[in-house]
């Protein structure tokens, strides 16, 4: 009892604060359940956020053991706005809190939250006081309103009243005490930190959590202490060989290792002393920054090194979420990326065997939250993150299945992004209206492209097939243009106003560039003419990505003399860069002017044009596009590519012809 009365009087203050929630909106049957047993959740939504919801769902954060869990929840109708669902609660739960949603709009009870104290478990005070502390948003459910944040003295008075009616939680909160002490007083707190920390070191079988927790309450000592914090760290090591901190400092080992082979073998050593299934408990910092880190150091330095791409295969059932998306990124993506850029030729059969394996894993790791995001995110929630981090990846994996005919599978992994990219990207909507045609369904084939046309985002590919559709209805080809325009016309209506507002009127300096037809290319001479310059590499696939875009400009403007289109092609770095670009734009059939950039006298490097523009008008990255009015003044510029040709087409369109007008 002598420690219990110490920690109050440390851990002390005089404010009071007692809160729960409004038992009109949110309401537990029975009153005061307990821990493990079947309740009922009532929330009345008049008056909130939901009042008109036609469905309710939600996710019940517990607080549980002194960890966090996160469970979905669906509501049925009770009447009269309001909404139940049943549910048993874990075996140790002390706090629950709760967050209601309908569609995109979420419900969290604001300022008082939608909370229960299940006061007869152990953290039940500590839940209500860590959930609302905003110095401890990093290891609770970020899902409380501003409003609902609390002063420190507060978080220390509900830890108090844990301690109060729960001594035995000492050993669970310590940490947080002690955190919240040094900030509460604006001053070190040695003498507490130190008493804490050897309380808890003298207990017996300590934990991944509480080891780690004496890490992190070691690291609030400031660095005059630090022959303490050895002492404690050397206890840990000794106590706990195969535990937290030695795997942590093993990672940094690992990590900062500069022999290849060394590394390996650190590794390998490595996975059998500290075997993940035994860490599923706990999430350092060390490990959340240099784990993956160092892992991808192994695998990629074999690819690098060997072109030997089996160890990185061979490990997708072990490696992280995170790494199986960056595999598919850099293994599959980039390389098919590349190929249907024609930058370089990939062997489309190695790189489906690469998706066969990679794609599957990272699809089954939906059915379980990763342990970094378990507690902050319910299933449901990781499910929908997943999804959009991994959205690329299957999108290449449909493309792939899609050229090796596996139609099935193609439209699976189609069909599963749609929610994320249905008539949002150019290209999805080109390879899905191809599926549906594909399959007989010529209608709702054509339905997709009138929609992707009304929301502006459809390839030059999608265009002629949508053309094609309108002829074979008996429609005369002529009228084509002006109908598939009068789809856009609403979307163009507020880009146009948009892109107008945003023109600007700087002077620009000249420019001299060698062309690929031949001579060399002057502003200077330019006077009376539109200029559009789009900066480009061979290596920049965004770049290349754009030109089917970039294309339809130029068309549309090919019997125009008063318009001049320029592509700079700028900062390559291969010999024969000239030859390529030619070869490329002739492959894809485009007919450019090629303009190089020239030799920057300071560097050496072929970006003198580029880097003169970049740093005058505070840009930096390619593609960039630049529109020079009949006065040869800077009128508008872009960075980037967003992934609609026709948008992008019509932009350039909007420019030009609003700068023609005002010509005259």
């Amino acid at each position: 009892m002598k420690n219990f009365k110490l920690v109050l009087f440390f851990f002390g203050i005089t404010s009071t604060l007692l809160a729960q929630t409004s038992e009109q909106k949110f309401l537990l049957t029975p009153e005061h359940p307990n821990a493990g047993e079947e309740i009922t959740i009532t929330y009345n939504a008049a008056g909130t956020p939901l009042a008109n919801a036609k469905h309710v769902e939600g996710v019940v954060y517990t607080y549980d053991n002194f960890r966090w869990l996160a469970d979905d929840i669906t509501l049925k109708s009770a009447g009269d706005k309001k909404w139940q669902t049943k549910m048993k609660l874990s075996d140790k739960a002390a706090f629950i809190t709760c967050v209601f949603k309908s569609d995109t709009i979420k419900d969290n009870g604001e300022k008082m939250t939608y909370s229960w104290i299940l006061e007869k478990s152990l953290g039940s005070y500590v839940g209500w006081g860590f959930l609302r502390s905003p110095d401890l948003q990093d290891q609770v459910p970020n899902i409380v309103h501003d409003s609902a944040y609390i002063k420190k003295e507060v978080s220390l008075f509900w830890i108090n009243n844990e301690l109060k009616y729960h001594p035995e939680s000492r050993t669970h909160v310590f940490y947080e005490g002690s955190k919240l002490k040094q900030l509460e007083t604006g001053e070190p707190q040695p003498k507490l930190i130190k008493r804490e920390v050897r309380f808890v070191l003298g207990g017996k079988d300590l934990d991944n959590a509480t080891q780690y927790n004496i890490q992190k309450t070691i690291a609030l000592l400031t660095p005059e202490h630090k022959v303490f914090a050895d002492s404690v760290q050397n206890v840990l090591l000794k106590k706990y060989p195969n535990g937290v901190l030695a795997r942590d400092l093993e990672i940094r080992k690992i990590f900062n290792e500069a022999d290849f082979n060394k590394k390996v073998a650190l590794y390998n050593a490595f996975e059998k002393n500290f075997p993940q299934s035994k860490f599923l408990d706990v999430n350092t910092d060390t490990e959340g920054l240099f784990y993956d880190k160092m892992f991808k150091g192994i695998a990629y330095n074999y690819i690098v090194k060997n072109k030997d791409y089996s160890y990185a295969i061979n490990s997708v059932k072990n490696v992280s979420y995170n790494i199986l998306v960056d595999y598919a990124w850099h293994l599959i993506s980039i390389p098919f990326d590349r190929d249907q850029e024609g930058t370089e030729k990939t062997s489309l059969e190695t790189l489906k065997k690469y998706a066969d394996v990679i794609i599957p894993e990272m699809e089954s790791r939906e059915a379980f939250v990763p342990k970094e995001y378990v507690g902050k995110l319910s299933l449901k929630e990781w499910q929908a993150q997943a999804l959009q981090n991994a959205a690329r990846e299957y999108f290449t994996y449909a493309k792939l299945l899609e050229i090796f005919k596996n139609y099935d599978l193609s439209k699976k992994y189609l069909e599963k992004i749609k929610p994320l990219m249905k008539f949002e990207d150019a290209q999805y909507n080109e390879v899905y209206s191809r599926m549906l045609l594909r399959e007989g369904k010529t209608a709702e084939g054509k339905a997709y492209l009138i929609s992707a046309a009304k929301a502006n985002k459809i390839t030059p590919t999608s265009i002629a097939t949508f053309k094609d559709l309108f002829v074979k209805e008996g429609k005369k080809e002529a009228d084509f243009d002006t109908y598939f325009h009068s789809l856009k016309s609403e979307t163009n209506e507020e880009h146009k106003k948009k892109l107008i507002s945003e023109l600007i009127n700087l002077p620009i300096d000249g420019f001299e560039m060698e062309s690929s037809r031949g001579g060399k290319v002057k502003l200077a001479d330019q006077k009376g003419k539109i200029v559009v310059l789009d900066f480009w590499a061979m290596w920049c696939g965004p770049c290349k990505n754009a030109m089917p875009g970039m294309n339809m400009a130029v068309n549309k403007y090919k019997e125009d003399q008063n318009v001049k289109f320029y592509f700079v092609d700028t900062m390559e770095y291969i010999k024969d860069f000239k030859a390529q670009t030619q070869a490329f734009i002739k492959e894809k059939g485009f007919d450019f002017t090629i303009l190089y950039d020239s030799k920057n006298p300071k560097t050496g490097k072929f970006d003198a044009v580029y880097d003169k523009y970049s740093k005058a008008f505070h840009f930096s990255g390619i593609p960039e596009k630049m529109i020079i009015d009949q006065n040869g003044k800077l009128r508008w510029m872009s960075n980037g590519y967003f992934g609609s040709p026709s948008e992008l087409a019509d932009e350039i369109s909007i420019i030009v012809e609003y700068l023609k007008s005002e010509n005259k």
